[in-house]
């Protein structure tokens, strides 16, 4: 085992037994939960009801243990006009930041075979179509890609008119795209779809293949996933879900298909974002990471690596999140939780369990409306005017409350919260290129509930859970995830930043 990988092992080891400041004994995922008869039922219940409330137009979920899947099952339909009923082996799904995940093993792959030295190397090492320029002094490195952690702000603004998107991308492109370096390289973790198309990038300049087609050799076929791939065109494959959005009381009004992320830019994003895949196909993602290493797993990357993948590499506080290659690594309730996300107009969301070897992936698509980057307002039908029912989310906590319990929360209602009490502003960050001039950084107001509690966001009641950590006190839903917000002091003791538990970015305080 390498210096490197004994280093992140042993940084894993010293976090994972603490959340929020309190020590839990180690979580397991009850075996009566995971009855795929009880699964199923409560998969119903959940789904079933949002289904019928038209929150979606369709909806799949896989779940496993080890190397078995428990329950596969589509909910809504593929294509709610011809009635289609979504199928776990057929119907596609774009999985849009989770292709990330695929990204970051096909770097592992290239350090496993040597053809990446280090993973501390700078970048520049694998790079022939784009050089960094030092940040402050220092080299941008592949960790940093990985972690989001190179210090990159916003994209330069790109204009559509006469874009040449053709692959490979150009030398000159490239250039054009990078963002200018806004923090230190290492210091905190911002979330950056630019470090990944980089990543890309990486792949194709090292190996001379497109990254699409290594994927397909080295990571989909040797798996078993012949349903899934790297796609950043513009027009849907036959299978590929078709999403809705329901008028109240009204019919279902197909919606266009989602691009990858942007109308005539789409390439860019393909590594960062470009996925398709099935219910079927990403039950063989989550067994393989599960379980990492043996059987097909053992073909794609030794079992070191795989733990490299899922080890906190780097994080923005003890208590919140940190990143491996790609993955958001953190501890609930004892358990060690591995996760990704993802959204282009489909919302994805996988989660690990790894002390219990389950894992979770859920993926919807319609219901609501057209999200911004979805770029699609000039071919909406004209009836998608007002309201329309509202869309469920991905249900994050709902899924960690039913397999690992409730969160911790302290009791004391007379605490000094005045601390945390302010305005607090969104770091800068990586924006796609039709989002840097139209979303400015969000801000959010932390007020005392009166009562020993936060109101962060207008949303409350925030209970302390810890030392500087508030949870969200209200039972989760659809529409809210039961977010958790650690706050950073300085050596003095004040406020100088908030996080959320679950985060590639924080919030620095204003006043």
């Amino acid at each position: 085992m390498s210096h490197l990988i004994k280093r992140a092992l042993t940084i894993t080891g010293v976090i994972l037994g603490v959340a929020g400041g309190t020590t839990f004994a180690q979580a397991r995922v009850p075996d009566t939960v995971l009855d795929p008869i009880a699964l199923e039922r409560w998969a119903d219940d959940v789904f079933g009801k949002a289904l019928a409330e038209h929150r979606f137009s369709g909806l799949g979920i896989v779940i496993t243990k080890g190397d078995r899947v428990l329950l596969q099952k589509g909910y809504g339909y593929q294509d709610w006009q011809s009635k289609t009923p979504v199928s776990p082996d057929a119907t596609q799904f774009r999985i849009g930041s989770i292709t990330k995940t695929f990204t970051a093993t096909a770097i592992l792959q290239l350090l496993e075979r040597g053809q990446i030295k280090s993973l501390d190397d700078p970048a520049n090492n694998y790079l022939k179509r784009i050089h960094f320029k030092p940040n402050d002094g220092q080299q941008i490195t592949v960790w940093d890609l990985l972690t989001h952690s190179a210090g990159f702000g916003n994209l330069k603004p790109l204009s559509v008119d006469g874009y040449d998107a053709k692959l490979p991308f150009s030398e000159k492109l490239l250039e054009s795209l990078q963002p200018d370096y806004v923090r230190a390289r290492g210091s905190v973790s911002v979330y950056c779809n630019y470090c990944y198309l980089v990543l890309g990038v990486m792949i194709e300049d090292i190996t001379g293949q497109a990254v699409g087609e290594y994927l397909d050799d080295h990571i989909f076929l040797p798996l078993g996933m012949q349903r899934t791939l790297l796609d950043p065109g513009q027009k849907p494959a036959p299978d590929t879900i078709v999403q809705y959005t329901f008028l109240p009381d009204g019919p279902a009004l197909a919606l266009p298909y989602p691009a990858c992320p942007y109308e005539g830019i789409a390439p860019l994003s393909s590594a960062d974002g470009c996925i398709n895949s099935t219910l079927s196909d990403m039950s063989k993602w989550l067994i393989a990471n599960i379980r990492e290493g043996g059987g097909a797993a053992d073909r794609v990357l030794p079992p070191m690596y795989w733990k490299l993948a899922h080890t906190r590499h780097r994080g923005n506080l003890p208590n919140t999140n940190g990143f491996g290659a790609a993955w958001w690594v953190y501890n609930y309730n004892g358990e060690k939780v591995v996760q990704h996300s993802g959204s282009i107009e489909h919302l994805s969301l996988a989660l690990m369990f790894m002390d219990s070897k389950v894992g979770v992936f859920v993926t919807l698509a319609g219901g609501g409306e057209p999200s911004p980057n979805a770029n699609v307002s000039s071919v909406v039908p004209a009836a998608v005017t007002g309201s329309v029912e509202r869309r469920v989310t991905p249900p994050r906590t709902l899924i960690l409350e039913h397999f690992l319990g409730a969160p911790y929360f302290a009791t004391d209602s007379k605490a000094d919260v005045t601390k945390y009490v302010g305005r607090y502003r969104e770091m800068p960050k990586m924006q796609d290129p039709n989002w840097a001039s139209i979303k400015p950084p969000n801000e959010i107001t932390v007020a005392s509930s009166g009562d020993g509690g936060l109101i962060i966001g207008g949303q409350g009641v925030y209970r302390l859970s810890g030392k500087d950590t508030f949870t969200l006190e209200r039972a989760p839903d659809f529409e809210t995830d039961r977010s958790r917000y650690v706050f950073e002091t300085d050596a003095a003791g004040r406020v100088i930043r908030a996080y959320q538990d679950v985060n590639a970015g924080g919030f620095e305080r204003l006043n």
